[in-house]
Formats: C-alpha cells, sequence, structure tokens
C-alpha cells in the first residue's frame, strides 16, 4: 500500500511539473536594483539599443509628476514575460538628454530585442507604464494636433506581430478584398508611394523616388504567410472602428492613406498625418512598406 501511496505521490507532482510552463533563469530575473538595470542596459555584451539613465524618480514637469503620483509609479523598471517565451523581459523607464524614455526588452534566448515603446515629445506630454500580468497599461497625455491640444489616454497594449499594440480580445473577422496604400512626400522625405494587394495575393507597387526602384509600376505575387499576417493583423486591429483622421502636433509631416475595400464592398478610408495614429497601424504600415525591400518584383 506504500508503494502505491508513493507512486501516486510522484505521479501527480510529474504531472504538476509537466502541466506548468517551462520557466528559464535569465540575465533579467537577476535584476533587482536601479543600479543592477543600469549596469544591464550599459553592459555591451547584451547590446541594448539606447542608453537611458535609470533613477528612482523621474523629474517630470508639475502635470506629468501629478499624473505620476496618482498611478503610484514606485519603481521605473518591471519584469514580465511579454512574448510568452519562458524568459523574463524586462519595461524600464528612464532619463535622455531629452526626456524621460520607456524600452522593453524582450530575452530571445540568444539574443536580446530592445525597442522604444514611449512615443516622443512630438507626440506626447509625457507618458507611464504599468505591467500588468503580460500586458502593459499605458498611460499616455497626447498631444492631439498642432495647435497644442492634449488628452489623457490609457491603453491596454499586448505583444503581437512583433511589437506591442493595443489589445482586442475579441477581434472581428472581415473578408478582405483590397488593400490600397499609399503615401506622400514631405518637406524631409521626398519618396512617395502607392501600393495595392488584392485578395488573390496580387501586388502593384508605384514606385515614385522612393529610393528602392526607378519609377515605374512594379508587381510581385505574396506568400500565403505574408498575407494572412497582413489579414490577421487587419483583422486584429478592429480596422473598420478606427478613426477617419489622424493628425500630429507638427507640421510637414508626411501623410498615409489606408484604403481598404472588405465583405460585400465596404469601404473604409484613413487618413493618417504623420503616421502615427495607432499602434496597430504602424506596425501595418511597417509590413506593408518593408514589401518593397523583401519581394521579387516585375517591371511592367
Amino acid at each position: 500500500m506504500k508503494k502505491v501511496f508513493s507512486l501516486l505521490i510522484v505521479c501527480f507532482q510529474l504531472s504538476l511539473f509537466y502541466s506548468q510552463d517551462k520557466k528559464v533563469f535569465n540575465k533579467i530575473d537577476s535584476l533587482n536594483t536601479a543600479k543592477e538595470v543600469q549596469e544591464f542596459l550599459d553592459n555591451d555584451k547584451n547590446k541594448i539599443n539606447y542608453y537611458l539613465n535609470v533613477e528612482d524618480r523621474i523629474d517630470y514637469d508639475r502635470y506629468c509628476t501629478l499624473i505620476a503620483d496618482s498611478l503610484n509609479l514606485n519603481q521605473k523598471w518591471q519584469k514580465a514575460d511579454f512574448d510568452s517565451n519562458g524568459l523574463t523581459d524586462l519595461l524600464v523607464t528612464g532619463k535622455t538628454s531629452d526626456a524621460a524614455k520607456t524600452i522593453y526588452i524582450l530575452d530571445k534566448g540568444d539574443h536580446f530585442e530592445s525597442k522604444n515603446l514611449s512615443k516622443g515629445q512630438l507626440f506626447e506630454q509625457c507618458s507611464f507604464s504599468i505591467v500588468k500580468d503580460h500586458t502593459i497599461e499605458y498611460h499616455s497625455v497626447k498631444i492631439l494636433n498642432r495647435y497644442g491640444f492634449t488628452k489623457r489616454l490609457t491603453e491596454n497594449l499586448v505583444y503581437r506581430f512583433g511589437e506591442f499594440i493595443e489589445e482586442n480580445k475579441i477581434p472581428e473577422r472581415h473578408n478582405i478584398l483590397e488593400i490600397q496604400f499609399e503615401t506622400s512626400g514631405s518637406h524631409w522625405n521626398k519618396s512617395v508611394l502607392k501600393m495595392e494587394i488584392v485578395s488573390n495575393r496580387d501586388v502593384t507597387w508605384i514606385s515614385r523616388n522612393d529610393g528602392f526602384l526607378t519609377t515605374g509600376v512594379y508587381t510581385t505575387k505574396l506568400s500565403k504567410e505574408k498575407f494572412k499576417e497582413i489579414v490577421d493583423l487587419l483583422n486584429y486591429i478592429n480596422f473598420e472602428n478606427l478613426a477617419d483622421e489622424y493628425e500630429v502636433g507638427y507640421s510637414d509631416a508626411a501623410t498615409i492613406y489606408l484604403k481598404v475595400t472588405y465583405d460585400n464592398f465596404k469601404v473604409k478610408n484613413i487618413r493618417d498625418t504623420g503616421g502615427m495614429g495607432t499602434r496597430g497601424l504602424r506596425k501595418l504600415y511597417d509590413i506593408l512598406d518593408d514589401l518593397k525591400g523583401n519581394q521579387q518584383w516585375t517591371k511592367l
């Protein structure tokens, strides 16, 4: 009877072990103080792309300090497994020569991937990040336009499609028939682009001074995987209910025009001056723009 009981205990322990997520201890797990976080960022071996001065308290202006205090932001760095690969990642806010900046650092196993989370002074007066489980509760004072109007926003961000984007717990599914993506030039960037993707995965690219190919019309065909990525992202960001127009708080910004034809020939048009509409939209723009250099194009 004792042997049977002992065997049952062992089986129970093994079932607990294999039912739990595998957690691997890494460098980030060992960080316990602001000084240790600073040393981790400054270590050339970690290849972190950003310099931050990590302190116990960020020197915001009076208005932003009141918001930070109301959120009880006592610690400027937090840990979580954002990309669900079993390795602890890091979110840290620190000072730069310009203003406070928040970055996230993902442990990819053989390297660290670091990216900027905050949008900068041109777009936000200030921002604050709070880790909750595997998501980020992102508070910001957004600059709505060039006239100085601001709005306080709270967004739940999740790591999807290789970026932190706005969480959508119940994405809708639409039949995407055609996507048109066009960029206008600006004072600082004269390149323009017009690209059309249809549901059979054919792509037409009208190139005009974009720095990749000579001016002309080019075609290619997307892989099933790439087309699915674009469609899945469109559905996840709930494109149908996004605003029709977005604007940034500075002049001479390039404008992005997005037109999606879907379902029974419904049309959604988005005009995004500055390309800062939503994080999900910016990820979509990046994917579409990257097609220029990642496809084999045929000139018509």
